[in-house]
């Protein structure tokens, strides 16, 4: 049972820190399928009982660092109180292209497995900004509501899809043009939604 701790306190902001850093060095040395809790504890140097604190599992901790990240960096990159227009898209397609890549590159030798474990989640949270963003806007009417996370969901699906498979293919266009062909295939989508 995890034990409900005060997420505020300076010392269970430095540990979760030790813990998070710990794991990141772990996983840029091995296999994320070899890593264990004790691998985890022992590097940070704290006990067992620390680390379920704050965390489940070894999945607890990557699905914390991983969309963790996501939402840090795509806060910084889009703001959810403007519209969903060409340009607000344009930097969400960047900001997933960057995101993606990122992560590739910190975890080289696990980015399958985490790609793999994290797919789904990633796409649950760029979901739901596109979703706040056409939900701001259509506030007035309710029943746009049920289209709007339909909209949503295609919108991160296909993003997310995309900017994946120019990671895999080993990014051989330019994150430009890849924007632009997802553009291309996405907004003629969003102007039928809007009329």
């Amino acid at each position: 049972m995890k034990t409900i701790i005060n997420e505020n306190d300076p010392r269970v902001i430095r540990t979760r820190h030790l813990l998070l850093d710990a794991f990141i060095v772990l996983v840029r040395k091995k296999d994320f399928t070899s890593i264990s809790v004790k691998d985890i504890t022992e590097y940070a140097q704290v006990n067992r009982a620390t680390f379920y604190a704050h965390f489940q599992d070894k999945y607890d901790i990557l699905e914390y660092m991983v969309i963790d990240r996501f939402m840090n960096l795509i806060s910084k990159r889009i703001n959810v109180e403007v519209i969903l227009n060409e340009e607000t898209l344009r930097n969400i397609i960047l900001f997933v292209c960057e995101y993606v890549e990122t992560v590739s590159k910190s975890c080289k030798r696990n980015y399958a497995t985490i790609l793999s474990l994290m797919e789904e989640k990633v796409k649950l949270k760029l979901c739901d900004v596109i979703y706040t963003i056409l939900k701001k806007e259509n506030a007035a009417n309710h029943k746009k509501d049920e289209k709007s996370a339909l909209i949503a969901t295609m919108i991160s699906s296909s993003i997310y899809a995309a900017a994946s498979k120019w990671n895999r293919d080993g990014r051989v266009i330019t994150v430009e043009a890849l924007t632009e062909g997802v553009m291309n295939f996405i907004v003629p989508g969003i102007n039928i939604y809007r009329n």
